[in-house]
């Protein structure tokens, strides 16, 4: 980086990974733990069942404090899947005769196993899946999870390790950490490879503040370009090729937003270093508590909650439902004339929460944009649809429509909401709450913490 004291960066560098780097003592932990399981997993399972650690603690990139397990049962490739994933499932639940604990079954392609160990105090996720060398033999998507480990531990040297913790926590910072549909960020194997691809920590975030869009990146060729074929492959802007399987973009979870605040991170970063863009905006709970008032006061806006109910579903099948209803919400206020700066959605236990920020509005009527005069049968079936309007106006060549409000606050807005908005899979929000300028203390942290995300860089 020009003009920029690599010095500068350095200390930077250490002085946070002296805080998210795992000690000598909780590394030997984590040790003890795995084996300890896997020792007893051994004694479970056939011999031809060969047992492998995934995940960033096989890889060396986990943060502190993170101690969770990813261990793969590796069955024959000539196996039947379903026999697999049942054999892997009851494998399992085996260890709990052993040692006291519970169990969860969860979902990605297949049917994986969680563990509850109590007397290790960790969680482990087993995952059932085939032996392979090359993913041409892939039977499910997960097979490929421990090639990566092997691509990884293989490529990154120990300090690059280091860089990518140092990535992971930079991320987390401004909420952008994380593959999960609730956060469409960055997952742990795209931090290794990116700081593979670019060397370092400090090379990303020179590049990154400089990215153009379309961007794919093949880190096992440590080659750039703005492929249009790979664009139409993929169906995206940012590919970052999988080295292990050349069909999948690794980044493919990468949201557009996520994207871009990753830049911006990157160019006040470079720009200026500070130390505290890794620890993100800081807020107290007595903030918290009080913030929509705040809000109200300060900045002149109105905050909404809607609180629904949700089942006891994973957050990967809730979150995308909550996001849709959300944009169905703020599109139809927009619609109405009204604006909206801010939409958030979160689940807090068994309750969704919409939240919506938007200046004060109290409309009488509202604007309606209409095709263009120019195309007759659109331009004509708009004004006969809009035969009540006070009047209507030209602008350029559109026709707009100047009408009463059906509601002229947002509130109003949010109690008559279409039944088409209301009533979703496992969402319903006939029975849902709309506070205004009023946030319940037990969801004003995770509120305030998600309002200062969306409001910091």
């Amino acid at each position: 980086m020009v003009g920029v004291d690599k010095e500068s960066y350095a200390k930077i560098f250490e002085r946070v990974l002296a805080d998210i780097k795992p000690s000598d003592s909780e590394a030997a932990d984590i040790t003890y733990k795995v084996n300890e399981l896997i020792n007893i997993l051994a004694r479970i399972v056939p011999k031809s069942v060969e047992l492998r650690v995934a995940g960033s603690i096989a890889r060396g990139t986990n943060l502190k404090g993170t101690g969770d397990v990813d261990i793969f049962m590796l069955f024959d490739k000539n196996m039947e899947r379903d026999k697999v994933v049942k054999l892997g499932l009851e494998y399992g639940k085996k260890v709990l005769k052993h040692k006291k604990g519970k169990y969860e079954i969860k979902y990605a392609e297949h049917p994986y196993i969680r563990l509850y160990l109590d007397y290790l105090g960790m969680k482990a996720d087993i995952v059932p899946a085939f032996k392979i060398d090359d993913v041409e033999e892939m039977g499910t998507t997960v097979d490929r999870t421990p090639l990566h480990t092997e691509f990884i531990n293989s490529h990154l040297t120990v300090r690059q390790r280091d860089e990518v913790r140092l990535l992971k926590y930079l991320l987390k910072a401004h909420g952008i950490y994380g593959a999960e549909v609730k956060t469409n960020g960055f997952s742990g194997y795209l931090c290794e490879l990116l700081v593979y691809h670019y060397g370092s920590l400090q090379n990303l975030l020179s590049a990154a503040a400089k990215f153009k869009l379309p961007l794919v990146v093949e880190p096992r060729n440590k080659r750039e370009s703005g492929s249009s074929e790979a664009v139409k492959k993929f169906n995206s802007q940012f590919i970052v090729v999988d080295p292990v399987d050349v069909d999948r973009n690794v980044a493919a979870g990468v949201s557009l937003e996520s994207l871009s605040k990753f830049v911006l991170v990157a160019r006040q970063f470079t720009e200026k270093p500070d130390i505290k863009l890794f620890y993100g905006p800081g807020f107290s709970d007595s903030q918290a508590k009080g913030f929509a008032e705040s809000i109200s006061k300060i900045a002149g806006l109105d905050t909404f909650l809607i609180i629904s109910k949700v089942p006891a579903k994973s957050e990967d099948v809730i979150y995308p439902q909550l996001r849709k209803v959300n944009n169905q919400i703020v599109n139809h206020l927009k619609q109405n004339g009204f604006s909206v700066y801010i939409s958030a959605q979160l689940i807090s236990g068994r309750k969704g929460l919409l939240f919506i920020v938007a200046p004060k509005q109290s409309l009488e009527s509202r604007l309606l944009r209409g095709p263009s005069i120019f195309i007759q049968g659109a331009s004509q079936a708009f004004i006969k649809k809009h035969a009540n309007a006070i009047g209507f106006t030209i602008n350029d060549s559109e026709i707009h429509a100047l009408e009463k409000t059906g509601v002229k606050s947002i509130g109003g807005a949010l109690k008559r909401l279409p039944s088409s908005i209301l009533m979703h899979k496992d969402i319903n929000l006939k029975k849902s709450t709309v506070l205004v300028n009023r946030i319940p203390e037990e969801y004003s942290i995770l509120l305030y913490s998600e309002l200062q995300k969306k409001l910091s860089i």
